[in-house]
């Protein structure tokens, strides 16, 4: 499982960023960091247009989003 951390960046970077590493393998498992809630819907909209299972776990005020 890859990690990448969006952590404080604004759309539509963390979904470029996540759009750059699907593209380059998109047979891996991706948990992506983040810390807001308009950037978790944008990931998971993007990822299921684009065929993948996302799952989200809350951990306080940060998401942990999965991509497979």
């Amino acid at each position: 499982m890859k990690e990448i951390d969006v952590r404080g960046l604004s759309c539509p970077e963390p979904v470029l960023m996540l759009k750059e590493a699907l593209e380059a393998n998109k047979n891996d498992t991706y948990k992506i960091l983040a810390n807001e809630a308009h950037t978790v819907k944008n990931l998971k909209n993007f990822a299921e247009t684009h065929g993948k299972k996302v799952s989200v776990k809350e951990h306080g005020l940060e998401y942990e989003v999965t991509v497979s």
